[in-house]
């Protein structure tokens, strides 16, 4: 990162909103990056951001894909549906 990246803010300036402003750069990033390498997991995720697991949940929390899911194959259908009946009987009992 360049040490000059905030040249463009003029002094004085409102020391919180360009710090969120930042953060808010940053966090978008790092939303982009986890979801191109979706297979990776997060935990493996937060040492390449050297952040730690909890921080990227909360920022990954935030994220909401552009677009709807697609349709579901009938093997991914059956898995959810014998899931959920899994869950259902451990509730009841």
């Amino acid at each position: 990162m360049n040490k000059d990246a905030f040249d463009d803010v003029r002094c004085p300036f409102d020391y919180k909103a360009e710090l969120s402003k930042a953060r808010h750069a940053l966090d978008e990033k790092v939303r982009q990056c986890a979801s191109r390498d979706w297979k990776i997991g997060y935990r493996e995720l937060a040492k390449l951001f050297n952040l730690s697991p909890g921080t990227l949940c909360k920022i990954a929390r935030g994220w909401k894909p552009k677009c709807k899911p697609g349709p579901r194959t009938r093997q991914q259908r059956n898995a959810v549906k014998k899931l959920r009946t899994t869950i259902r009987r451990d509730d009841g009992m």
